[in-house]
């Protein structure tokens, strides 16, 4: 099918909204050690987005390979000995002898030590540049040793490692395409585990390469900052409980966009809120359609009010619309029932809404 061919049709242009039989309730977690499990492409989607910044960054900030339990083992050495698919004997000053490692990233074994480097899977440069910059020292250190999480270290082929340095997933990926869902769910388990940012085009990679994955469950023990959980409802309603400060709430049900049909509608409920919502209020959208030309996207406020986000283009044949629009809503109250309403008026393709996430 051409895009020329494609036409608008009449009861394209209407706006009746037709509710989404699907939805989620996300409820506020804890600052600190609190347990957070979502699909894995709402948790991609709940990841904040914001400009990295390298500005004084040293390695040496985050003391790494301490020896926390006093054993004679640091953390380099306790994470060999817990990923070893034959176990090692430990000898004096914690040498390893004996042992065997699989490194995920390229499928290869190692029998020595030396082979292997271990991984920050997020690196250090990169967690600096997205919000550790704000840590203490102490923070730092944690993180830069964190055995309270599998998926945060990874003994992998030392070349590996070296050819990764501190990219993150829109720069590089593992040489295993295979590998490729395993890693997307790790970094962002990783990164949702100490409440790190990521820039707009680490998020549109993760968004692409998780819409190519299994929608599994991911479950992390977060350590810092607040992130939102989910549990199914019968509803087409989102309602996210926020502190002031974040005022963001993530619906992440699947809504089916018919062919040139009347829109449909997706809505979180922002609450305790009490305040104007922001000038530069973000909302991030991803949406999976053979012509992404085809869709108009619009934002309905508590009041009814409506925000154009993305109008249709009969000359756009990309796919998917995966993007964060900034609007100014300074003249809305945060608090209420926010909806996105999405429409194709062209004929002949569908879609889905698979998530949005709405920060006023």
């Amino acid at each position: 099918m051409s895009v020329s061919h494609r036409r608008p049709t009449l009861i394209a242009v209407l706006t009746v909204a037709i509710a989404a039989a699907l939805s989620i309730v996300v409820v506020s977690s804890p600052a600190n050690a609190a347990t957070v499990s979502l699909p894995l492409r709402t948790m991609v989607a709940n990841l904040p987005v914001a400009t990295e910044v390298r500005t004084g960054y040293d390695r040496d900030l985050f003391n790494h390979w301490i020896d926390a339990d006093g054993d004679g083992c640091n953390t380099r050495y306790e994470v060999l000995i817990a990923e070893a698919v034959t176990a090692p004997t430990v000898g004096s000053s914690c040498s390893l002898t004996g042992g065997r490692w699989f490194s995920y990233y390229d499928g290869l074994y190692w029998t020595a030590p030396s082979d292997l480097d271990i991984d920050h899977f997020v690196p250090l440069a990169e967690a600096w540049d997205s919000g550790a910059r704000d840590w203490t020292s102490a923070q730092r250190e944690s993180f830069a040793n964190d055995l309270g999480d599998a998926r945060s270290l990874a003994a992998v082929t030392d070349n590996e490692n070296q050819t990764k340095s501190d990219q993150d997933p829109a720069e590089w990926m593992p040489p295993l395409t295979s590998v490729y869902c395993r890693y997307i769910e790790e970094w962002t388990a990783v990164k949702t585990r100490w409440g790190l940012t990521v820039d707009s085009t680490e998020k549109s990679a993760l968004t692409s390469y998780a819409a190519s994955c299994t929608n599994v469950t991911v479950t992390v023990e977060t350590v810092l900052g607040t992130t939102p959980t989910a549990t199914a409802t019968a509803t087409a309603t989102a309602t996210a409980t926020a502190s002031p400060a974040a005022c963001t709430g993530t619906n992440g049900t699947d809504v089916e966009i018919p062919d040139a049909g009347t829109a449909v509608t997706s809505t979180i409920t922002i609450a305790s809120c009490a305040r104007s919502a922001s000038a530069s209020a973000t909302v991030y959208v991803d949406i999976v359609h053979t012509y992404r030309g085809d869709l108009v996207v619009t934002l309905v406020a508590p009041d009814g009010s409506t925000y154009a986000l993305k109008s249709s283009s009969s000359t756009d044949s990309a796919a998917n619309v995966q993007a964060t629009y900034t609007v100014n809503l300074s003249s809305e109250a945060a608090a209420g029932a926010w909806s996105l309403r999405v429409q194709d008026v062209y004929e002949e393709d569908t879609g889905y809404l698979n998530t949005w996430t709405l920060t006023v």
